[in-house]
């Protein structure tokens, strides 16, 4: 072997070894790709004070660019709210009075999620509304809606659970398949789950979600809580990583949570004797590590 010949071999097994262990640099960069997105849930960007028609808002979702769908739990009606405009643009009015509590939108089909767990499904514009029953096990006051693209399926936050899905003070995140009709029991949470995130003792027993969100980006589950005023967020593979206290000062009632496809996140709060309102929080930049 000539020594062009071992110079080429030395190099060829030097940039083996370096790809095998990566520099600090690298890592870091790895590290940084996988971290999450954060919020700083004390400062929002901007504050939508609602319109008397949305004074009990109890679900949000993103509909399109600057343009959120909403619903209130008193009336079987959607509005579509424009954040740039400051007003609401279009109503839909889907079906009579009821207890709606969650809204989520997949493609250019609407479902309004009712605290039975009945969902309702339309299109805006469109006179004819179906009735879906989930058939969820035993009676349930459910309030949390949002579709999860990995299942592709809907995902239900029970503020409420019956008897026959949890024992003691667990909590349960149904999913329902749009195909077969059938329902799943998602994610049991268990208290001790959450001691790793300091929830537990009274503070679990308060939590009650309220709605439910998927991050776009992460995947990650972002449950909220109007009782207790708190947010928990899970991975997506279900652990608990985060328990944040909400100042209720600033989250007056929340009762819905969702995101736009550049994680933007909005929290709205029912007006609780005063104006319902909604919260904006842009992610956070990366901080250097």
């Amino acid at each position: 072997m000539n020594i062009v010949t071992r110079v080429l071999a030395f190099l060829l097994l030097l940039k083996g070894l370096l790809s095998c262990n990566p520099s600090a640099e690298q890592k870091k960069e790895e590290a940084k790709s996988m971290t999450t997105f954060v919020y700083d849930l004390t400062q929002p960007a901007e504050t939508y004070v609602l319109p008397k028609e949305l004074k009990e808002i109890s679900g949000v979702a993103f509909y399109a660019e600057n343009q959120l769908l909403c619903v209130q739990d008193e009336d079987g009606e959607v509005f579509v709210y424009d954040l740039a405009q400051q007003k609401i643009t279009e109503s839909h009015r889907f079906g009579p009075r009821g207890d709606y509590e969650g809204i989520e939108k997949i493609g250019d089909e609407i479902y309004v999620l009712r605290s039975d767990g009945a969902l309702f499904n339309f299109k805006l514009g469109n006179k004819e509304t179906r009735e879906i029953e989930t058939g969820l096990p035993g009676k349930n006051d459910v309030e949390g809606l949002t579709y999860d693209f990995s299942t592709k399926r809907l995902w239900l936050a029970v503020k409420e659970a019956s008897k026959k899905a949890v024992k003691d003070d667990d909590k349960v995140i149904f999913s329902f398949d749009l195909k077969s009709r059938r329902v799943f029991t998602e994610r049991e949470l268990k208290a001790k789950q959450f001691d790793q995130v300091g929830l537990k003792g009274k503070n679990w027993k308060d939590f009650k979600p309220s709605d439910i969100a998927s991050h776009p980006k992460t995947g990650e589950l972002y449950l909220l809580s109007s009782a207790g005023h708190r947010l928990v967020i899970f991975s997506a593979g279900g652990v608990p990583l985060k328990n944040i206290d909400l100042d209720p000062k600033l989250f007056r009632q929340p009762e819905g949570i969702c995101f736009n496809p550049e994680g933007t996140l909005y929290i709205s709060s029912e007006g609780d004797g005063k104006d319902g309102y909604i919260l904006k929080f842009d992610p956070l930049k990366e901080a250097d590590n």
